[in-house]
């Protein structure tokens, strides 16, 4: 399935609250008071005195007089340098003495992006007060009072803001309303379905009920819903929800017809190129690549779709074309990690290793920063160890969450050149700090049976099988390593046996069950395992078990074949050179 954004609410200010703000927006002089009736909709006057009481302390109003001008300015100069939380105190302050709506407007915006809804009710009710025929400000005492739980309030002000701008998009009302309990979603939803039939021309309240069914899972109504809202009046915002719901249903026939419709309907629209192109490239259509390139080529400033190109044309071997869209996004917020990431692993393939090495070292946060230094322990490990353990140190110290991977990579190196004290000590170091980590136990348990250290590699694979006595790959280790020693034969093929459970179809462990049963003298079985796992897996290891089992069953000749074909496999074969020695095999 395509990585999706979680559903959620708009997490921008709507337009109303966007903090393109200004001093020239405020009025010169103090506004009139005049005597007003309580708008529709509104909480009695009252109401609203006693909540913006109980939310700030009750200051005098003012007329703009110097001083207020000045505080103005530095609420202002707040604003500019987005200290938010100082520009939101500043404007509260100000909206408590002053009578001017933009302020309010102000005061209610910036404690939206700060996450103070209690004072962004308080001072969008002032706002109402003071602006009565704005939809901007029922908007925004709607936005408050569902975000706090009022939802009396909340549905009063979306009446006045449906009264005011029948089309009005109030889906925006939810963007406070993610904190909601269940319990309270259930009220909200009973809400707008009851303004739905109030106002059933507009299309926004069954959008709002979609989006909210959609995130508590409720995706058969929530289908039902987007739906409707559609019929009414269309959007790409609408489509690309029904889009979503049909991927969490694993209706992928389905999602890509209501896809594709909206390809044709909203050619130029970026969001739905951006989901297309996610769709083509994670479900693997027969032509994704045309697709990719088609949508690269309307939108070649779109990070994402430039990375989905990216990673097909990657995937396919087409490097040139990789390359060339990588170092495009190696300049954006995004993608830049991952951009390096594959422009080393081009490098790299390509025998360019110091240009590989720079694209390594200029990865900064993992994920990548794993994987690129993982790259880089093979262009590294041979004559510049050093480094590369300073290297990791260092990254141990910037991460220390990611120090046992950054263990098992420094280990993995050592190994690489056959120091395995240095690695078992590496693993060590690890497991110093992390002594239940299981990847640095299995890991040093595979140097140990290198150092014929066999107590220490099964103190950490029972050690890891305690806290998951279904790691198929310790309880394959574990009883491979006993039959290989042969000992504990019945408990090493009860293990192996598990793990073949677990792992059906993994060779490894068909290599260990065929082993195990030759240790225990069941040859016919042990022959069948062992070309069970040379079928899928054809490796030097398991071509030498092969040789010896049908070695010890007279079959001279083809145990002589597949002893060739393991040195073919591997010259320096440790395992065929130990079945020769023990058996005296001549080739």
């Amino acid at each position: 399935m395509p990585m999706m954004i979680p559903f959620q609410w708009l997490k921008t200010p709507v337009s109303v609250l966007v903090l393109s703000l200004s001093l020239a927006g405020c009025s010169a002089m103090p506004q009139e008071q005049a005597e007003q009736s309580d708008p529709v909709g509104a909480e009695p006057s009252g109401a609203v005195d006693e909540s913006r009481a109980a939310a700030e302390p009750e200051f005098e109003r003012e007329p703009l007089t110097g001083q207020i001008m000045y505080q103005l300015l530095l609420a202002e100069i707040a604003t500019n340098r987005q200290e938010y939380g100082t520009a939101a105190e500043l404007y509260s302050r100000l909206d408590q003495t002053t009578e001017d709506a933009e302020i309010a407007r102000r005061a209610a915006a910036l404690n939206q992006v700060v996450g103070n809804y209690e004072r962004m009710l308080s001072h969008a009710e002032h706002w109402t007060s003071l602006s009565p025929e704005s939809t901007e400000a029922w908007q925004a005492l709607a936005i408050a009072s569902l975000a706090e739980g009022r939802f009396e309030s909340g549905e009063a002000a979306l009446n006045r803001w449906l009264t005011l701008d029948p089309q009005a998009d109030v889906e925006a009302a939810l963007i406070g309303s993610e904190g909601l309990d269940e319990t309270e979603q259930g009220r909200l939803l009973t809400m707008l379905n009851r303004l739905a039939e109030q106002h059933p021309q507009n299309s926004g309240l069954p959008f709002a009920s979609a989006q909210l069914l959609a995130s508590r899972q409720q995706y058969d109504e929530a289908l039902t819903k987007v739906r409707e809202a559609r019929a009414l009046r269309d959007s790409p915002r609408r489509g690309l929800l029904e889009y979503r719901i049909l991927l969490q249903q694993d209706d992928l026939g389905e999602a890509r017809t209501a896809l594709e419709d909206l390809a044709a309907k909203y050619p130029q629209n970026s969001q739905v190129a951006t989901a297309y192109a996610g769709f083509a490239y994670a479900e693997g259509d027969e032509d994704k690549t045309a697709v990719l390139e088609s949508l690269f080529n309307r939108f070649p400033n779109e990070p994402v779709i430039v990375r989905a190109f990216a990673r097909e044309s990657f995937d396919n071997g087409d490097f040139d074309t990789a390359e060339a869209l990588f170092k495009r996004l190696t300049s954006t917020t995004d993608y830049a990690d991952e951009a390096h990431y594959f422009l080393g692993r081009i490098n790299k393939d390509n025998a360019r290793e110091e240009q590989a090495a720079e694209q390594f070292l200029s990865i900064e946060e993992p994920p990548f920063l794993i994987s690129g230094l993982a790259e880089l322990s093979e262009l590294w490990r041979d004559e510049r160890m050093d480094d590369l353990t300073a290297l990791l140190e260092r990254t141990r110290g910037r991460f220390p969450e990611q120090a046992p991977v950054l263990w098992r990579i420094e280990a993995d190196a050592y190994r690489n050149r056959e120091e395995y004290e240095q690695a078992f000590d590496a693993l060590q170091e690890g497991l110093n700090t992390f002594p239940d980590n299981p990847d640095l136990l299995y890991d040093q348990a595979m140097v140990a049976g290198r150092l014929k250290r066999y107590q220490v590699l099964e103190d950490n694979l029972t050690r890891a099988l305690e806290m998951d006595p279904d790691d198929a790959s310790s309880l394959n280790a574990l009883g491979y390593t006993w039959a290989d020693l042969d000992r504990n034969l019945q408990q090493a093929r009860e293990y192996i046996d598990r793990a073949l459970d677990i792992r059906p179809d993994d060779p490894a462990i068909m290599d260990s069950k065929g082993w195990v049963e030759y240790r225990l003298g069941n040859l016919e079985t042990a022959e069948e395992w062992l070309r069970k796992a040379l079928a899928e897996f054809d490796n030097d290891e398991v071509a030498a078990h092969l040789a010896e089992v049908l070695w010890q069953q007279g079959e001279r000749e083809e145990a002589r074949k597949w002893l060739r074909h393991a040195f073919d496999l591997n010259p320096q074969s440790p395992t065929a050179t130990s079945v020769q020695d023990r058996l005296g095999i001549e080739l």
